[in-house]
Formats: C-alpha cells, sequence, structure tokens
C-alpha cells in the first residue's frame, strides 16, 4: 500500500512538472509571431547573418558582446522565429534544471515544482520573452552549479571541471555570467568545508584554495574555453578587437550611462557588508541557503552594475531568486528570513534608485489573442509595437526590392532591424548608429561607404547625433530618390 501510495506520488510529481514546462512554452509561444522590432536582438541576428556570409566577428562586423549568442543568432539563420524558439526551448530546459536543483537542495520533489514555477514567473517578467543574453547565459550558470553538487554527492573531481566549463559558457554569453561564478565558489569554496580552509590547521585561504583539486579543476575549465576563443580570433587576425570589443570596451560602455562608474564603489561595499554578514553567519545557515543567497548578491551586482534601467539585466538573477525564496519558505529559520529580507530590499531599493522601466504584460497578450481570433489584422497587430516597425518593414520592403542581396547598404540611426528584415549588411563594422558615436567609429565607417561605394544609404529620424561628413558625401554622390514615413532614401548616382 505504501508503494503505491509513492508510486502515485511520483506520478503527480512529474504530472505537475509537465504541466508547469508547458505552461512555460505557452507563455512565450506568442513571442515567435511578434514582429521584428527589439533593437538588440537585430543586433545578434544581423551579426548571424554577417557570420554565415564569411565574415568574422569583430574584426568584419562589431557589437561588444562574447560571441556565443551571435553563432545562436547565426544558427537561427538570421530569422527572429527560430532564434525565439531557440530561446524557448533553452529557458525550458532552465526551468527543468531549477526543479532539479531545488529537489537536489533541500530533498523534496515538492520543493522543486515551486522553485520552477516561480522560475517561469520571474524570467517572463523583465522582457523574458526575447532572445536576450541573459537569457541564454543563466542556463549553463544553473547546469553548472546542478552538476558541481552532483559532483560533490558522488565525491567524482570531473564532475567540478564540467562545471567550471558551463559557467565559461555563461560568460561567453555575456560577460556579468563571472559575478555568479564568483558568487558560487565563495558558496563552495570558502563559505563551507569542501576543502582545507576551515580545517584545525587553517592555512591561508589561497594556499587552502590552491590545494583543493576540485577548485583548480573549475578554475581551470572556467578560464580555458575564454582562451580558446582568444586564440580562435587570433587565428582570425581578430584577437585585438575581440578582446577590445567583448572585453574591455565593456568598461566604458558600463561606466557611460549617467556615470554609473561613481556608484560601483558604493555597491561594492554594499556587497562587501552582505557577504560578510552571511559569512559570520555561515555556521548556523545551510548550503542549500547561502548558495542561493550568494549568488543573488553577486547577481543583483550585475543588475545594477551599468545603473543601465533595461529589465531584462534582473533575468540574470531570477533562477537564484526562485531558489532563494523556496529555500527560505521551507526551511523558515530567522536568519533565513532576515538575509532574504534584505536581499529583495536591496533589490527593490535598485529598481526605484534607478528607475527601471517596466512593460506592462496583459496587453501585450490581449493584443496577441486579437491576431489570434481574427478581429486585427496583421498590420493592426504590429502597430502594437510602436509606428517604428511598420516603417522598418517598408524600409526593409524598399531595400530587397532595389538592392541585390549581395550589396551592401548604410542606416544612419537606429537600423539593425532594417538589416535583419531586408537581409543585408552594413557597409562598415556598426549596425547601429550609437555604435559609431560611443566607439569614435566615424572615419571607418566613412571609409567603408566611400570603398564599398555604397549605393543605398537610408538617413533616419532616430539618429540622435549630426555625421557631418556623410551628409557633405550625400550631397557630392548621392541623390534622394524616396521618402518613407521619415526616412530618407539616398541611391548613389554612378554605382558598380
Amino acid at each position: 500500500m505504501l508503494v503505491y501510495k509513492m508510486t502515485r506520488t511520483k506520478r503527480k510529481i512529474k504530472i505537475l512538472l509537465v504541466l508547469i514546462l508547458v505552461f512555460n512554452v505557452l507563455l512565450r509561444l506568442p513571442s515567435l509571431f511578434d514582429p521584428v522590432s527589439y533593437g538588440d536582438e537585430c543586433i545578434y541576428l544581423t551579426l548571424g547573418n554577417a557570420f554565415n556570409r564569411g565574415l568574422v566577428f569583430y574584426r568584419d562586423i562589431h557589437d561588444n558582446k562574447p560571441p556565443l549568442l551571435y553563432f545562436f543568432a547565426a544558427l537561427a539563420q538570421g530569422r527572429q522565429f527560430y532564434f525565439r524558439l531557440i530561446t524557448i526551448i533553452w529557458n525550458t530546459v532552465n526551468v527543468w534544471l531549477i526543479y532539479k536543483l531545488a529537489k537536489l537542495l533541500l530533498q523534496k520533489e515538492k520543493a522543486g515544482l515551486v522553485a520552477a514555477l516561480l522560475f517561469v514567473f520571474f524570467s517572463l517578467l523583465p522582457e523574458g520573452r526575447i532572445a536576450n543574453g541573459e537569457i541564454f547565459m543563466i542556463m549553463p550558470a544553473t547546469l553548472g552549479v546542478f552538476i558541481s553538487l552532483k559532483g560533490f554527492q558522488k565525491k567524482k573531481d570531473l564532475y567540478f571541471f564540467l562545471a567550471g566549463f558551463c559557467f565559461s559558457l555563461g560568460f561567453l554569453f555575456k560577460v556579468p555570467a563571472v559575478l555568479e561564478f564568483m558568487g558560487f565558489i565563495l558558496a563552495l569554496f570558502v563559505f563551507t568545508k569542501l576543502n582545507l580552509v576551515f580545517n584545525k590547521r587553517k592555512p591561508a585561504l589561497i594556499l587552502g584554495l590552491l590545494k583543493d583539486k576540485r577548485f583548480v579543476l573549475l578554475l581551470t575549465s572556467f578560464f580555458l574555453p575564454i582562451l580558446l576563443s582568444i586564440i580562435y580570433y587570433w587565428t582570425q587576425n581578430a584577437s585585438t578587437p575581440y578582446i577590445r570589443s567583448a572585453l574591455l570596451q565593456n568598461i566604458g560602455y558600463l561606466s557611460s550611462w549617467a556615470g554609473a562608474s561613481k556608484g560601483l564603489y558604493q555597491r561594492l561595499v554594499i556587497l562587501l557588508l552582505v557577504g560578510g554578514l552571511i559569512y559570520s553567519w555561515h555556521k548556523r545557515l545551510t548550503l542549500p541557503y547561502f548558495l542561493p543567497a550568494l549568488m543573488f548578491l553577486f547577481g543583483l551586482y550585475g543588475v545594477f552594475l551599468s545603473e543601465r534601467p533595461y529589465p531584462h539585466y534582473f533575468m540574470q538573477v531570477a533562477p537564484w531568486a526562485a531558489l532563494l525564496l523556496t529555500v527560505t519558505f521551507w526551511l523558515r529559520k530567522k536568519e533565513h528570513l532576515i538575509i532574504t529580507f534584505i536581499l529583495l530590499f536591496l533589490g527593490f531599493a535598485g529598481v526605484i534608485k534607478f528607475d527601471f522601466w517596466w512593460y506592462s504584460h496583459l496587453p501585450y497578450y490581449r493584443n496577441f489573442l486579437r491576431f489570434a481570433r481574427g478581429e486585427i489584422t496583421r498590420q493592426q497587430y504590429f502597430a502594437f509595437f510602436g509606428t517604428k516597425v511598420l516603417n522598418d518593414y517598408q524600409i526593409a520592403k524598399y531595400l530587397k526590392a532595389h538592392t541585390k542581396p549581395d550589396q551592401p547598404v548604410f542606416i544612419w540611426g537606429d537600423g539593425a532591424c532594417i538589416y535583419t528584415l531586408s537581409g543585408r549588411l552594413p557597409s562598415g563594422r556598426y549596425t547601429v548608429n550609437y555604435h559609431i558615436y560611443d566607439f569614435n567609429g566615424y572615419k571607418e565607417t566613412l571609409k567603408a561607404i566611400e570603398e564599398k561605394r555604397t549605393p543605398t544609404i537610408v538617413m533616419l529620424e532616430s539618429a540622435q547625433e549630426r555625421f557631418p561628413q556623410l551628409e557633405s558625401l550625400l550631397a557630392i554622390d548621392y541623390v534622394l530618390v524616396r521618402q518613407i514615413g521619415k526616412a530618407e532614401v539616398y541611391q548613389r548616382l554612378i554605382s558598380e
């Protein structure tokens, strides 16, 4: 009878897990029918198109993130539908991993279900329908944590090598993954007795870590893929722009918003103070708690790193928030409640201080349902996403009709989505105008336009700054041939 009840309970757990996974997919299915409109996503897709045509990232086409996101965009053939489909599959795997991880931490299957359901909502709220770097970054990190705990459980050192590799993949999607890696190392190798740090002899911290084979394997496998990526781009004569664009330029990029670098030190002090509190209580806390607590804390530092108010940054802490709340609820210890309250307070305080943008989800789903029921046309459905979207589609249609697929075009303004829709590539390395003026690429871009004798140039109203040299070139070698909305389309007088 007991065996029957256990079997029945396990069957219910499996059914509920499947329902959560299906629910996660259903919430994201409408994104497959969205118009091509999200700027960052369009940059990734344009770089994916460039890769499929033989261009090398960073050397021939620019963005300031590590390469794995662009490789996935290339795998999607530069099409948003497939890119979003990959994103849905990727996120659903992560929901399953959160279930497995919570179950492993608390030894309760119901806890796994709660954590998985929380993650579904936490990963949806901050622009979770879109193929942002964060949604790709967090799955390898979650997998790395799960593998390492399995390695600890089974006493297999190789698992730690695999865990470090997973965190490295997260880093190669987006650099802030290194912050979760730091929190992870503190949790497993400093705040616990997995190494020699807290034995009776109490050797120095660094010495104790270096004597721990698991720590060395973890660190080695984290840096190995990064080193291999540098070597790869070195073979492509692109190591300098790769290091500069994906790593070093991020420093300037992150600090360029409202003088963000001024607040880094204050937030670092807060991180150290809260981390110190967790450490001072580590003997009263348990690994199932301070592991997600530390990863949430360090991830939160990454969310507010640039002081940019983009909601998708919160995707970075979605797994750890789900685990943190689940563990806090399940164990109900006073120390857990205090620390969780502090961490959540810091999160809400950051949202208010930096005035994060938020978008209502109900109008989005309402608009999709009206379109699915045939109550509105495709054009009306697209109009929900802004007038710029319809304009981009019209410009892209013109470019496809009046230029050849292998001909470069140049768009001055926020025009990455036009490149994606038209299947055309920019004349130079930059896909959007703000990269040109952020990284002072005026001279390089103008040189590329002239050398390639770019047949078509589009001037968008969204251009926030003037490009006087380009305006001079247009006055001499180009003629205005079409006005599409508030965009001006120029054709070269003598093209080759």
